[in-house]
């Protein structure tokens, strides 16, 4: 009897190391995963060159479509971006961070590198003038946005807020809207560098 209740014990707990339940992300993950890897914009502080939308091998790229003159959504974003790279410590260098205007009449390159830098040092800045490349980019995404001009000459801009990350393979994983957490993001990065 004993040992029928030990072998039973040590199945239990046997299955439950080898569970393959996957872990909760907090992130949307579509099916199929959109490939975004032909997906380039030029890159303002390699001198325009195209940066293609995947990460180096074994890491994640971020990838964000937003202005710096956003009063809200986009500095919050960045914000929490800075801290979940903070509580990955030494992972957070297999992450990189890019982000894309919508605005790019007003974001010129070095109003896209400070601001950028000023949340990530290491930021990849985007920006092109060629609204065809830039909406095709954020359409790939899931992403949209308009850029009008009132009577008064004042300029509006809507955007969505979400924020991606990107495989090595140019696969985009996972999608946060905005709103999700800091540790959220980090917890889910925790998760998919792991994978």
């Amino acid at each position: 009897m004993k040992r029928t209740t030990l072998m039973l014990a040590v199945a239990a707990v046997v299955a439950a190391g080898c569970s393959s339940e996957p872990a909760e992300l907090a992130g949307i993950v579509r099916t199929p995963l959109p490939d975004v890897s032909q997906v380039a914009l030029p890159a303002v502080a390699d001198g325009e060159e195209p940066f293609t939308m995947r990460a180096e091998p074994g890491g994640l790229l971020l990838v964000y479509f937003g202005f710096t003159s956003c009063p809200d959504v986009c500095p919050t974003t960045l914000s929490d971006v800075r801290s979940a790279l903070a509580e990955l410590g030494d992972d957070a260098s297999r992450v990189q961070v890019a982000m894309a205007t919508v605005d790019p009449m007003r974001d010129t390159p070095d109003v896209m590198t400070g601001y950028l830098r000023s949340f990530v040092p290491d930021g990849i800045p985007l920006r092109t003038e060629d609204d065809t490349v830039l909406r095709s980019a954020a359409t790939a995404f899931g992403a949209s946005y308009t850029v009008t001009t009132g009577d008064d000459g004042g300029i509006e801009v809507a955007h969505t807020g979400h924020l991606y990350a990107v495989d090595d393979q140019g696969l985009l994983q996972i999608t946060w809207p905005f709103g999700v957490t800091d540790e959220d993001i980090a917890s889910d990065l925790e998760i998919l560098l792991s994978g």
